[in-house]
């Protein structure tokens, strides 16, 4: 009896030393109040294209307080038209001080739809973790673009139809 469970043990045992540790990561969806005035720039070039710059603060990441953490930061951008993905690719950052900024040109029509995605975590060997910062660049082209998103999606809400018991609660 003992040799099948010891046989099953020898099995399992290297499959579950082997996985990782999972982490939760942190999903901030970065809005113009978020990011400051210096945090988002752009400049148009011309009528149809304009250049983003993203300007991201190293002076706390965990590599200047302990040299010994792997620190990770990567950004990606995704952009998008009115049928889905045209094309997702990373942009590396340029150095500037104590900050990266991270520059790429995109075309009006396009930038509406698009976002740039900053992730940032340790390189621990777990899976997950972190923060992953998303900016929809449309909030950054007209800021008041959230307020009427909100507005153009509520629904009237109408009650059926029907008689309702008096208000026996009224004050006398």
């Amino acid at each position: 009896m003992l040799r099948p469970l010891m046989l099953a043990f020898a099995f399992t045992f290297p499959l579950t030393a082997l996985q990782t540790a999972s982490a939760i990561s942190l999903h901030i969806d970065v809005t113009p109040e978020l990011a400051g005035e210096n945090g988002v720039m752009m400049k148009p070039l011309d009528d149809k294209t304009t250049r983003f710059t993203i300007r991201v603060s190293t002076k706390n990441d965990p590599e200047e307080i302990n040299p010994r953490s792997p620190f990770v930061r990567g950004g990606t951008l995704d952009v998008r038209g009115e049928h889905g993905r045209i094309l997702r690719c990373p942009v590396h950052p340029k150095e500037q001080g104590d900050d990266l900024l991270y520059t790429f040109e995109l075309e009006n029509e396009h930038a509406k739809n698009s976002r740039f995605v900053l992730t940032e975590h340790l390189d621990d060997g777990q899976v997950g973790g972190g923060k992953v910062f998303s900016y929809r660049l449309i909030d950054f082209i007209d800021p008041s673009y959230r307020a009427k998103e909100f507005l153009e999606n509520i629904r009237p809400v109408v009650l059926p139809a029907g008689t309702f018991p008096p208000d026996t609660n009224k004050p006398k």
